[in-house]
């Protein structure tokens, strides 16, 4: 669960299973290492090495300039929905949020970081979170061929 503290509205306690996903640490006694808004907001932008290499870890995504996507099909919208439902939380964790195209079944996510000017680390973040999301507990699904 995410909960904004109060006297800094743009700091977020993130929940353990959101933590890992996302890559942020605990301290000493299980103190939760957060980062706020402000201080990932404006990454770097990843070179064409450091792209190439991210999109390893996401082969069946799709570069296209600066830009990373994804389609997933889900059996009906109700599930598409759910998926949409499931990326919330470490979209807002990370205040890096996806673009979406939703049309019935089909969930399509693209990624950039507009206020860099291109592809950074937390576009693959949150592109590894969401393809985690697409089946809790399961394998995750894998993009579909877009036509």
């Amino acid at each position: 669960m995410v909960q904004k503290t109060t006297g800094q509205p743009r700091n977020w306690i993130l929940g353990v299973g959101l933590r890992l996903m996302l890559g942020i640490g605990t301290g000493a006694a299980g103190t939760i290492l957060c980062e706020t808004a402000q201080s990932i907001a404006s990454p770097a932008v990843l070179s064409a090495e450091e792209v190439a290499q991210q999109m390893q870890t996401i082969p069946d995504w799709t570069l296209a300039g600066q830009e990373i996507s994804c389609t997933y099909l889900f059996e009906d919208f109700v599930e598409a929905i759910a998926y949409v439902n499931r990326l919330v939380e470490p979209a807002e964790a990370a205040a890096h949020h996806p673009d979406l195209t939703i049309a019935y079944n089909r969930v399509t996510l693209r990624l950039t970081t507009h206020d860099a000017g291109g592809l950074t680390e937390l576009d693959f973040r949150v592109a590894q979170s969401s393809r985690a999301a697409t089946n809790p507990g399961g394998s995750p699904l894998a993009c579909a061929a877009v036509e």
